[in-house]
């Protein structure tokens, strides 16, 4: 258990390279299989986990190069029938060109769990199913979207001042993502209070609180800080282009969640669904629609979850980002 940790705290996950065999067209290719993780990066609201110093979630589901077809390990065990195959091969459209030989870390993971939505579709699976996998992928364009700026001297230094590089022992059994979401609201305090005005930090401190912001899908707040950054740009082309990709990566999540939003309204149409299942399709489609700065779909949906949550430790959630809504 101690040389678990140890590996954990150093690399995030353990993995393992395999090979998967597509049930559909039969490619055999590489994949990374992620045998144990940790979420000591933090939850957020909407139940998105993060690793520390890896993104595990883009190997939680593969993609063959060739036809497309996606899935978790255990959907490139069975066997699948010839009109499945066909409809496979016919009717996925991947985000991205996909080409045989392609190797899985070429292939984003919101490419991959689009492609894995478009595959339950075709299944006729549950809409609750197919919603999940949207989900995911606006989860997968979050994590790549919060751009690291890595070999920063400064940057690490700012973040060290905001308690940012703490170890999860020192942090305990807290939430990371409330201590960062924390730390943000005191960094544009510090900001807002010009101690950050002049040098360096004037720059990456806007970008520091955009990053906070972004890594956590608070997207709003992260794109004020965002234009803050923008009128900066000149100032290093570094940071510049760290910034683009994430204002390109909320583009990307927005359109999941709204495609993730279609299908859990579908869900909730499901015959037999349980007062707990509706219960937490509610709060998603609710802070869904918070991060989409949606407030009334999100207000009624906080409270049909509230009224039919059994749960309380749901119900404290619900009240919490309720509480967060503009009034």
């Amino acid at each position: 258990m101690i040389l678990l940790l140890a590996a954990l705290l150093a690399l995030g996950d353990e993995r393992k390279t395999t090979e998967a065999v597509c049930p559909v067209d039969g490619t055999k290719f590489a994949v990374v299989e992620v045998t144990a993780t940790n979420q000591w990066g933090g939850v957020d609201a909407d139940f998105c986990a993060h690793a520390i110093k890896t993104t595990p979630l883009e190997s939680y589901v593969w993609a063959c190069p060739g036809c497309g077809f996606a899935g978790r390990k255990k959907d490139f065990g069975e066997a699948l029938p010839e009109e499945l195959k066909q409809a496979i091969r016919s009717d996925l459209k991947p985000l991205i060109p996909l080409r045989k030989g392609m190797k899985q870390a070429e292939i984003p993971g919101h490419v991959k769990y689009d492609l894995l939505a478009q595959g339950l579709r075709i299944r006729k699976a549950p809409a609750g199913d197919v919603g999940r996998a949207y989900l995911h992928a606006s989860w997968s364009a979050r994590q790549q979207g919060a751009v690291y700026l890595d070999d920063f001297d400064e940057w690490e230094t700012l973040r060290t001042s905001y308690g940012l590089n703490q170890t999860p022992m020192q942090l305990a059994k807290r939430n990371r993502t409330d201590f960062e979401l924390e730390a943000a609201r005191k960094l544009e305090k510090d900001v807002e209070a010009k101690r950050h005005a002049v040098g360096t930090n004037r720059l990456l401190a806007r970008y520091l609180a955009a990053y906070l912001f972004r890594k956590h899908g608070e997207n709003a707040e992260a794109e004020r800080w965002l234009a803050e950054v923008e009128a900066l740009r000149d100032q290093n082309s570094v940071v510049a282009a760290a910034a683009d990709r994430m204002k390109a990566s909320i583009v990307l999540e927005r359109e999941f969640q709204r495609k993730a939003i279609a299908e859990y309204e579908g869900a909730l149409a499901a015959p037999a669904l349980s007062p707990a299942a509706g219960a937490e399709i509610h709060y998603l489609l609710g802070e869904l629609h918070r991060r989409l700065a949606e407030p009334q779909p999100a207000a009624k949906h906080f409270q049909a979850s509230f009224d039919g949550a059994s749960n309380e430790a749901l119900k404290k959630l619900i009240e919490t980002q309720r509480a967060r809504l503009p009034r």
